[in-house]
C-alpha cells in the first residue's frame, strides 16, 4: 500500500470485512467442537480445518501493517490458542461465554481470572482509562513525533537510528495493542491483562523478555515450549526451547511480510538472546554481573540495538520492508489527521480549506 488511495481502501476494506466472517465463524465451530470433545486427538482433529484459514487470512491484505497483524493475531496467536485448546491447556476454555471465547481466541487480549481480582486488589487496580486509554494517546502522541523527526534524522549513525526504529516498533505495538484491550474491555466489561510494562527502561535480558515485552505471546511460548521441555530437559533447555519457537515464527512473519524465502537471521537472534539471556542469569547467580543500574541499562540496550539492527531489521531492509511500512505510517497519520480536521471543523476549531 503505497498511499490510502479509493481502490486500496476497498481492497483492504473488502479483506477486513471477510476476516471479520470468518474469524468468529472459526471461532464459534472451535468453540462448539471442543464442548463435545475431549483434550486430545479427536479435538485436535475437529480444530485441525480451522488452521488453513487462519494461515491464509494475511494473504489477503496488500498493506504490510495490516498483513502483519493478521500473521500475529491469527496464523501465530489464533492457532497457537487453539493448539493449546486442543490438549486443554491455554488461556481458552470451552466453559468461556461465547463473545469471550470469540474474542480472547481472535484478538491478542488475556482475561484477569477470577483469582487475580480480590476485593482486596481491585481498589489499587488503575482504572480502565489508565490502563489502554492513556497508552493509546501517548503512543498516537509520540509516533507522530517521530514522523515529523524521521527526515531530520540523515546525521544519526545507522545503530542511532535504528534505536528510534525500535521505539517505533513499540509504539505501533502498544498503540494497536491498547486499542484493541480498551475496546474489548468496553464490550466484555471485564478487566483485562496489559501486553507491555516499561520495555524501553530494563536493565535485563531476563526482565525484558520475560516480564516486559509481548506478555501474551509470552505465555503462550511459555505454555507450549517452554514447560514440556523444562519438564524434560530442565530450565535452560526449556529457554531455548522458547526461543527457537520464537524464532521460528519471526521466520515464518518475515515469510508473510516480504514474500521471500527465510534465511534464519531471525532463528539466529532470538537463539543468541535465548543463550544471552541464560548467560546473564548464571552471571548473576555466581555474582559476577551486578553492574550500576544505569550502566546495566546502557549496557542491555546497546546489546538489543546492535543484534536488533544486524539480525532483526536487517533482513526485512534488505527486502524493502521497512520504506513501505514508513510510507503506510506517513499515509495512516495524514489520514487521521485529515479525518480529525473535518470532524473538528463544525466547532470552529480548525479553518476551512479552499
Amino acid at each position: 500500500m503505497q498511499g490510502l488511495d479509493q481502490p486500496t481502501m476497498a481492497s483492504e476494506l473488502r479483506a477486513l470485512a471477510w476476516t471479520a466472517l470468518l474469524v468468529p465463524a472459526c471461532a464459534w465451530y472451535a468453540r462448539s467442537a471442543c464442548c463435545r470433545l475431549r483434550p486430545g486427538l479427536p479435538r485436535f482433529a475437529a480444530l485441525l480445518p480451522t488452521f488453513p484459514v487462519f494461515a491464509c487470512l494475511p494473504w489477503l491484505y496488500n498493506s504490510l501493517h495490516l498483513r502483519l497483524f493478521s500473521t500475529f493475531f491469527h496464523t501465530w496467536l489464533a492457532v497457537n490458542k487453539l493448539v493449546l485448546l486442543a490438549l486443554g491447556l491455554g488461556p481458552l476454555r470451552p466453559s468461556l461465554p461465547l463473545v469471550p471465547f470469540v474474542l480472547c481466541a481472535c484478538l491478542p487480549i488475556k482475561l484477569r481470572l477470577l483469582s487475580q481480582q480480590p476485593s482486596k486488589q481491585s481498589s489499587s487496580q488503575p482504572p480502565l482509562v489508565a490502563d489502554f486509554f492513556v497508552p493509546c494517546l501517548r503512543s498516537f502522541l509520540f509516533l507522530s513525533c517521530l514522523a515529523v523527526a524521521y527526515p531530520h534524522m540523515g546525521w544519526l549513525p545507522i545503530y542511532g537510528v535504528h534505536f528510534f526504529y525500535c521505539i517505533h516498533v513499540f509504539l505501533t505495538l502498544d498503540l494497536v495493542l491498547s486499542s484493541i484491550a480498551l475496546a474489548s474491555a468496553a464490550v466484555l466489561g471485564t478487566e483485562l491483562e496489559r501486553q507491555f510494562s516499561t520495555p524501553l527502561a530494563v536493565a535485563s535480558l531476563n526482565d525484558f523478555w520475560g516480564r516486559q515485552w509481548n506478555l501474551m505471546a509470552v505465555d503462550l511460548l511459555r505454555t507450549s515450549a517452554y514447560e514440556p521441555v523444562r519438564a524434560r530437559w530442565g530450565r535452560q533447555a526449556g529457554v531455548l526451547a522458547a526461543f527457537l519457537m520464537s524464532g521460528l515464527l519471526h521466520e515464518l512473519l518475515y515469510w508473510y511480510l516480504t514474500q521471500q524465502r527465510p534465511k534464519g537471521e531471525m532463528v539466529l537472534f532470538f537463539m543468541l538472546h535465548g543463550v544471552s539471556q541464560i548467560a546473564e542469569r548464571w552471571a548473576r547467580a555466581a555474582g559476577l554481573w551486578r553492574p550500576p543500574k544505569v550502566a546495566a541499562y546502557l549496557l542491555v540496550s546497546a546489546f538489543m540495538v546492535i543484534t536488533i539492527s544486524e539480525l532483526f531489521f536487517g533482513p526485512f531492509m534488505r527486502a524493502g520492508a521497512d520504506v513501505r511500512l514508513m510510507e503506510e505510517s506517513a499515509a495512516m497519520l495524514e489520514l487521521i489527521r485529515g479525518v480529525s480536521k473535518h470532524l473538528l471543523r463544525p466547532f470552529g476549531i480548525v479553518g476551512s480549506s479552499k
